[in-house]
C-alpha cells in the first residue's frame, strides 16, 4: 500500500480545513499529491458551521484554489476539483471522485462539536468505506485552527481473526518516513458471563493460557515486521479491547490509530463500534480506517 494521491473534501468552513495540517504533513513526508474537492450540495443550508456556504461552482473553485496556492507555497503538489452538479448524497459523490481521481487515501475532518455531528461524520466515513476500498483518514478537532500533525506514535490494534495485512501495509508506508514508533496492541475478548460465573477457576486458567498465547503471537508478529517498521512495541492488555485501545491512545499518546473495518464496512468485532465514536470525541486524534479485503 502507498499513499501518493490524497483526496481532501472541504466544505468551505474553517473546521473542515483543520484536516489540512495532517494532509500537508503526509504530502510533504510521503511525497504525495493533494486533491482538494468540494461537492456542491442540493438544498444546501445558507451557512455551514456559522460561515457562508459555497453556493456555486465558481465560488467553490475560487475557494479551493486559494487554499491550493497556500499549500503550493510550501512545496506541496495540489489539484482542485469541484463536483459541479448539486447532489443529495455527499458521501457517494466523495467516494465516486476518490475512484475517478485514483485517490489512495481520503482525509477529512471529524469536527464533532456535538454527538450528533460526530455520528454524522462517522456515518459518512463508514459509507465511503462501504462503497469502496479507499482508506479514510479522520482528524478530530475542537477548534477551527487545526493542531500541528507530527507522527511519533502509531497505534495499531491487532485482531488476529481479521485481516491485518492491509493495516501493516499502511504502517509500512507511513511509519518509517516519520521514524515513528509502532505499538501493536492486542487484548482478549471478555469471556461469556455464564461461563465466568459457573466455572470461575477454569475460566481464570483458560484466560491465563490465552493471554500467554496472545503474547507469543504478538511478539512473533513484532519480530517479523521490525525490519520494515523500525521500532515496534508489542503490548498485550488484560483490559477489554475497547478500554485497552482508549487507554493506549491516551497513554502513548497516539498520533495515529489504525483501525481495520470488516468486509461489510463495520468495525472489527474485536472492539465495539462505540470505540471509534469514543475516539472521535477526543480532540486532536487522527484515525486511519482501512477496509478489510
Amino acid at each position: 500500500m502507498s499513499f501518493t494521491r490524497i483526496l481532501v473534501p472541504l466544505d468551505g468552513s474553517r473546521l473542515a480545513e483543520a484536516v489540512l495540517p495532517a494532509a500537508r504533513s503526509l504530502a510533504e513526508t510521503l511525497g504525495a499529491r493533494l486533491l482538494l474537492l468540494h461537492v456542491l450540495e442540493r438544498d444546501a443550508p445558507a451557512e455551514v458551521h456559522g460561515e457562508p456556504h459555497l453556493g456555486t461552482a465558481q465560488e467553490a473553485l475560487t475557494y479551493l484554489e486559494r487554499k491550493a496556492d497556500q499549500l503550493r507555497r510550501d512545496g506541496v503538489t495540489v489539484e482542485s476539483h469541484v463536483h459541479e452538479r448539486p447532489v443529495q448524497d455527499v458521501a457517494e459523490a466523495v467516494d465516486a471522485h476518490a475512484h475517478e481521481l485514483d485517490a489512495d487515501l481520503i482525509a477529512m475532518c471529524a469536527h464533532g462539536r456535538s454527538n450528533l455531528r460526530v455520528q454524522l461524520v462517522g456515518s459518512i466515513a463508514e459509507r465511503i468505506l462501504r462503497g469502496g476500498s479507499v482508506p479514510v483518514l479522520l482528524r478530530t478537532v475542537r477548534a477551527p485552527d487545526g493542531a500541528h500533525f507530527d507522527l511519533r506514535n502509531l497505534l495499531m490494534p491487532i485482531d488476529f481473526d481479521h485481516d491485518i495485512d492491509a493495516a501493516l501495509s499502511a504502517a509500512r508506508a507511513i511509519a518509517p518516513p516519520y521514524s515513528a514508533t509502532v505499538t501493536l496492541l492486542s487484548a482478549l475478548e471478555s469471556p461469556a458471563p455464564a461461563t465466568s460465573r459457573l466455572l470461575p477457576a477454569t475460566t481464570a486458567v483458560m484466560r491465563d493460557y490465552q493471554l500467554a498465547d496472545l503474547r507469543r503471537r504478538l511478539e512473533g508478529l513484532a519480530d517479523r515486521v521490525r525490519e520494515d517498521l523500525g521500532v515496534v512495541r508489542p503490548v498485550v492488555s488484560e483490559q477489554p479491547p475497547t478500554e485497552a485501545i482508549l487507554d493506549a491512545a491516551d497513554s502513548l499518546p497516539a498520533d495515529l490509530i489504525v483501525l481495520v473495518t470488516d468486509a461489510h464496512a463495520g468495525l472489527s468485532s474485536w472492539y465495539a463500534p462505540a470505540t471509534a465514536q469514543e475516539l472521535l470525541r477526543r480532540p486532536d486524534l487522527t484515525l486511519l480506517l482501512i477496509k478489510e479485503l
